[in-house]
């Protein structure tokens, strides 16, 4: 028995999560070895940009790219992408600001780049987390988009809670496309944004995310407190996922070993040491008769 506990320890390093389709992350100017470092767990991502700026498939992690506003640039192809990201919160003005009916004139112009890169779905406009202001855009955007093509629904969330992040993703299903949750860490006043309130948050809500049939891809705001470009709490979330160097911070850590179906590889790894000291042990006593 004693043989069989060490042999499993010895072999437990030797295992690895099955990677999610569905997790990513939302960063910008990722370096090849950072991508290198998340590729166990994370297998796709973006940087609110139309050019990757790092070689994602060297870590075999696919790259999609956004038409951040209307400034994107028009270009006539070069590339192949499964995706293609729409505006980024045209509901609100410090981001693409835009309203609906100009969203809608200009989407024909977004559909042809996605023609041009080849992608297999184009993604809605993301809307900011206020679920009221962003389902009022998105109504009036597909109202006045007769005919076009979306194939997804792009969403925000810095809920801090499961129930929260339910509640959004609940309300965006009237719409009857899968959901894309292209943003999402916890940055909520008068909650722990700590990275322990980080880590805390991730273990409820990804298991979710990855049972739930609506949610096709997600994606983590991986960004450390002294990042935050616009502040939401004071202090700011420490959600980064990876150093400069390369390495993995606690939440990091935590965010590739979950499964596939978003359980930590840690408890697998427990469930089938318990299990197999268990057969040995069954197997080892004697038969009463």
């Amino acid at each position: 028995m004693e043989m069989l506990r060490i042999l499993v320890l010895l072999l437990t390093p030797c295992l690895v999560a099955a990677r999610s389709s569905k997790r990513g992350i939302a960063k910008a100017n990722l370096a090849e070895h950072q991508l290198h470092a998340l590729k166990q767990g994370v297998s796709w991502g973006y940087n609110w940009q139309i050019s990757p700026r790092s070689h994602w498939h060297h870590a075999g992690m696919d790259f999609f790219p956004m038409v951040h506003d209307g400034g994107f640039p028009r270009w006539g192809g070069g590339g192949n992408f499964r995706a293609l990201l729409g505006f980024n919160e045209p509901d609100i003005h410090t981001q693409a600001h835009m309203n609906p009916w100009h969203a809608a004139a200009m989407w024909p112009e977004v559909e042809r780049v996605a023609r041009n890169l080849g992608v297999q779905k184009l993604v809605s406009p993301a809307m900011c987390g206020d679920i009221g202001k962003g389902m009022a855009w998105m109504q009036q955007f597909l109202d006045a988009c007769k005919g076009c093509r979306v194939d997804a629904i792009a969403i925000h969330s810095y809920w801090c809670s499961l129930a929260g992040v339910q509640n959004l993703i609940n309300s965006y299903k009237r719409f009857g496309k899968k959901i894309w949750l292209t943003e999402f860490a916890c940055a909520a006043p008068g909650v722990d944004v700590s990275m322990q309130g980080q880590i805390k948050f991730m273990k409820e809500v990804v298991p979710w995310l990855e049972q739930e049939d609506v949610v096709e891809k997600y994606a983590w705001f991986s960004y450390f407190t002294h990042e935050w470009s616009y502040g939401i709490t004071n202090p700011n979330p420490d959600a980064g996922l990876v150093d400069w160097n390369g390495g993995l911070s606690e939440l990091g850590r935590v965010y590739v070993s979950l499964g596939e179906n978003g359980r930590r590889l840690a408890d697998s790894n427990a469930t089938n040491e318990t299990a197999a000291l268990d057969a040995d042990f069954n197997e080892t006593q004697p038969v009463l008769v």
